[in-house]
């Protein structure tokens, strides 16, 4: 089984397990955290993904980090080290708020902007997607200054690129043909 559906299959139980237990959103909360957390610290990642150190000492540490400040996170930890699985934490962390997602009715949208996007242009997109789209819209903001100009909207697999550096390289290639 690849590490991509068990990843899925453990963030299913996991939504499963916040239903039953009432606390859906805090898992939402503690898991984002969390991915926060590890995104944010090579070391951290390099120390869960190393196999050089026990799965016991992996787990007892990430839940001595962990403990006060993301309680319903040491539950995937425990299991996941149980199963010698703990080098996909963070895959099944982003992939519980993918299902998370799913089960709120909720779209997370990623539009990537060379600078900041004004609040008019933001409601503009918002409401593009709204017409487009059932569900609850999740703006998510990126910059990437290597766009020139324009913006790519991602969200359900589908990404429109309305970028200059798109156009340039269409019109690299459209010149590559005509030599």
């Amino acid at each position: 089984m690849g590490l991509e559906t068990s990843s899925k299959r453990y963030a299913k139980a996991l939504i499963g397990y916040g239903v039953e237990k009432d606390n859906l959103d805090i898992l939402f909360s503690e898991f984002s955290s969390l991915i926060q957390m590890l995104e944010d610290s090579e070391d951290l990642v390099s120390f869960i993904q190393n196999p050089t150190i026990s799965k016991d000492i992996k787990q007892k540490a990430l839940n001595e980090l962990i403990s006060d400040n993301l309680p319903n996170t040491s539950i995937v930890i425990n299991l996941l080290s149980q199963n010698n699985r703990l080098d996909m934490l963070l895959d099944v962390c982003k992939g519980f708020i993918k299902q998370y997602n799913v089960h709120k009715d909720i779209v997370e949208v990623i539009v990537t902007t060379p600078i900041e996007i004004s609040e008019d242009i933001e409601s503009s997109i918002q409401a593009y997607l709204n017409s487009i789209e059932n569900g609850k819209i999740k703006l998510v903001k990126k910059k990437d200054e290597s766009l020139i100009a324009g913006f790519t909207i991602d969200y359900n697999n589908t990404r429109l690129d309305a970028s200059v550096k798109k156009r340039l390289e269409k019109m690299k290639k459209e010149l590559k043909k005509t030599n």
